[in-house]
């Protein structure tokens, strides 16, 4: 298998903490090379670069695409960067995994579908990486059958966080409305997770208060027979993450908070299993591995590539409405 050229634009926390350690290990296995960096200080890119076996930096993305020769190039930049970065990649035929969120501005899906129509074997994908988290694929098993036969669930999800990510390059989740807010930030993890379970997936309502960096929101959604909720905070007291799926006709409810799932059935808890913690910054970085290993494992399949563009603009179409609802006055 040959390697997977990969360009990474924008080289914040979530490139250095994340994106950066796994393709570090692809490259070690022969999978990626970092062909190209680029970020508007140049001091992170050459740290990155030091850290690589053959990267170069460039001053921007136009240049990293134009001179690097990459066939992937990876979007770290904040949200308000990713649409351009992405037409810059799409005009040249180059493969992109963008950070979430996307659909944060006016436009932004229009252009999505516009660019995806155009070039129907380009592939767009979204880092989703909770869907790599074991918990996760133990919950969908659980919600195969009822969301197959018809049969009614509700998933509810919390997500508790003292103000924004202090580790944050630049502060921009607490930028608002610019960069998608807290639903941006956290909601679209979920709302990912839910179109995975049902394509179908619709918001049904979206409610958002406070100042930006500590704002609340909730957005409802109908997810094929069934319902689900997600509740996100940024003006919490502690890191805390709970996804909590109750099956009615069988009396038994799952929960995953923090480090443990736990099943409960006719509100007596069962044994609990150890598990990852969503509100474990180190566990969620380690999700990349397993999102990278998917993604040069699977880059040259038409399916799968499908079905990852397809995503990418569903889900920022769901962000984009939970964003206009939670608007209102």
């Amino acid at each position: 298998m040959t390697a997977t050229a990969v360009g990474l634009c924008g080289l914040g926390s979530a490139a250095l903490r994340a994106h950066l350690p796994a393709l570090c290990r692809a490259e070690e296995t022969g999978a990626a090379v970092i062909a190209g960096v680029c970020d508007p200080d140049p001091a992170r890119s050459e740290t990155v670069v030091a850290r690589t076996r053959r990267a170069r930096a460039f001053p921007d993305v136009e240049a990293l695409l134009d001179g690097s020769g990459c066939d992937l190039l990876v979007i770290a930049s904040p949200p308000s960067a990713h649409i351009p970065a992405i037409t810059a990649a799409a005009r040249r035929g180059v493969d992109v995994l963008c950070e979430k969120p996307l659909g944060v501005a006016e436009g932004d899906v229009d252009r999505l579908r516009d660019l995806t129509g155009r070039a129907p074997s380009w592939l767009v994908a979204t880092v989703h990486q909770y869907a790599h988290a074991a918990a996760w694929r133990v919950l969908e098993r659980w919600l195969r059958v009822p969301a197959r036969s018809g049969r009614p669930f509700r998933l509810e999800v919390e997500v508790e966080r003292p103000g924004t990510d202090p580790l944050s390059a630049g502060g921009w989740r607490a930028a608002g409305d610019r960069e998608g807010g807290i639903l941006g930030d956290h909601a679209v993890h979920y709302l990912a997770l839910c179109h995975r379970l049902d394509p179908g997936t619709r918001v049904l309502d979206a409610h958002s208060h406070g100042a930006p960096g500590r704002e609340t929101a909730s957005v409802e959604l109908a997810v094929g027979p069934g319902t689900a909720r997600v509740g996100v905070s940024y003006d919490g007291r502690r890191r805390r993450n709970l996804v909590a799926l109750a099956l009615p006709d069988r009396g038994a409810e799952l929960r995953w908070e923090d480090g443990e799932l736990r099943r409960l059935r006719d509100a007596v808890p069962g044994r609990s299993h150890p598990t990852g913690a969503l509100s474990d910054r180190q566990f969620v970085n380690d999700l990349y591995g397993a999102l990278y290993d998917d993604l040069l494992g699977h880059r040259d399949d038409p399916g799968w590539r499908d079905r990852q563009r397809r995503e990418t603009v569903e889900v920022a179409a769901l962000l984009a409405e939970a964003l206009r609802l939670s608007h209102r006055a």
